[in-house]
């Protein structure tokens, strides 16, 4: 997004400073650059003032417009970014970074239909033997297509990824092997393999993506996508990756698992609004990244209204509340995300975890063995129950539910794992002491 509105600024500049007229250049250039410092320093309530106030001066100028647009997207703010695009629309109808802009947002509403409709309008702005080529060509000329048009190759993926979200995969992985995206007989899947956890995140969920539309897919690789997808707040798309991983799994444990995974992460597999997905997505990075507490809570408010029954919106407000020290209100968001959905995993995990931090140990008891029927591996989750047990003097338990956590251990920082070793082995040697046990939680 941020070269999306840098390609805004750029491509439009000249056209600003003739249709603004009496506007001289070197205001224009001092309007965009207060929007584009404004936004590359984080303060986005400023840039989208600053973009709101040159849409109020120059109405008529098509490229502020779409960067009050670009701005107001990036921070959630969905209906004012329709609003600005579609006065760009209006202003200049054949302009393609409109129908570009409006495709990619109806991509965020869940709007495929329209995204696609806008997608192909930028596609046929081209001259019609390239448009002709991309639409209808062979699979070498769509190739060809792309490769000496980066707008077109842009709007290659965007379709791809529209195909991926409604669940038509086959015809995504058509596609994709259509624009040499994936080719034949390529082991795309050998690549995520050799991602290590210190990879770059982004060329991890790239190698994952080809891996998802390379022909044949492997389940293995269409199960680890989904769970990336799910922590990065992807859920619609997560939820079908997981499913195409079940119904091509040839292990029975691979289907169970997966049905588990739907059920317990991704709201039951149930339908989820894309645009409460995106909301919740964005609030949390405007409250983590930019401290707006009062944004993030107003994105939250109308996913929740939006999705009643989706659990990420009421998990977001319980982190917020809890970050601002309002612990019972934190844990009240809790309850209320185990109402919508009883089976969420998270849900009850952070309840047990909150409730532990506070010395609540008898009530957190119930939480964290919720959250450990639903998934035994947590290893951080059964390290909390062993301190709550601890903390309860039924040292028998304690020991067995340590002892059980350090066979998970070994997919987290061997120091954490020591550390409960260590005290293990100390209480086993003097019994009980005053301190109480240490919960590393990767």
């Amino acid at each position: 997004m941020r070269l999306a509105i840098a390609g805004i600024i750029l491509a439009f500049v000249g056209a600003s400073v003739q249709a603004a007229g009496a506007l001289p250049p070197a205001e224009v250039m001092r309007r965009i650059d207060e929007v584009q410092i404004a936004f590359r320093d984080a303060r986005y309530g400023e840039a989208l003032a600053a973009s709101r106030k040159l849409v109020a001066e120059y109405p008529s100028v098509t490229a502020f417009q779409l960067l009050r647009g670009a701005v107001a997207e990036y921070v959630g703010e969905f209906d004012e970014a329709r609003q600005a695009y579609t006065e760009a629309r209006l202003q200049e109808p054949g302009n393609p970074l409109t129908h570009y802009r409006l495709g990619a947002l109806f991509i965020r509403l869940g709007r495929y239909d329209q995204a696609l409709a806008h997608l192909d309008d930028v596609v046929g702005s081209h001259a019609w033997d390239v448009s002709w080529r991309f639409l209808h060509g062979s699979a070498t000329e769509k190739t060809e297509s792309i490769k000496h048009s980066q707008v077109l190759a842009e709007v290659a993926q965007l379709k791809i990824d529209v195909l991926m979200e409604k669940g038509d995969v086959e015809q995504a992985r058509a596609m994709a092997r259509d624009f040499g995206i994936v080719r034949a007989g390529v082991d795309y899947c050998a690549d995520v393999r050799r991602q290590t956890s210190g990879s770059d995140r982004q060329r991890s969920l790239n190698a994952y993506r080809l891996a998802a539309l390379a022909s044949p897919p492997h389940p293995e690789c269409l199960w680890l996508y989904g769970r990336w997808l799910t922590e990065d707040g992807y859920i619609r798309l997560a939820q079908w990756r997981v499913r195409d991983s079940i119904r091509l799994a040839t292990e029975p444990n691979h289907r169970v698992s997966g049905e588990h995974y739907l059920r317990i992460r991704l709201s039951g597999g149930r339908e989820i609004s894309k645009r409460a997905e995106q909301l919740t997505q964005i609030a949390r990075q405007r409250f983590i990244r930019d401290g707006d507490r009062a944004g993030a809570t107003q994105l939250l408010d109308e996913a929740m209204q939006l999705e009643p029954a989706f659990a990420r919106p009421y998990l977001q407000m319980a982190m917020i509340t809890w970050r601002q020290q309002e612990r019972e209100a934190a844990l009240g968001w809790l309850e209320r995300a185990l109402k919508v959905d009883p089976d969420c995993w998270r849900a009850w995990r952070n309840l047990g975890q909150g409730l532990v931090s506070l010395g609540r140990h008898a009530a957190a008891e119930r939480p964290l063995r919720k959250a450990l029927e639903l998934f035994g591996d947590d290893f951080g989750a059964r390290l909390q129950l062993a301190r709550v047990l601890y903390a309860e003097r039924r040292y028998d338990e304690f020991v067995r539910e340590t002892r059980q956590a350090l066979q998970l251990g070994g997919a987290v920082p061997p120091r954490d794992v020591n550390d409960v070793s260590e005290f293990l082995v100390v209480f086993e040697r003097y019994g009980p002491g005053d301190s109480l046990p240490p919960v590393p939680d990767p």
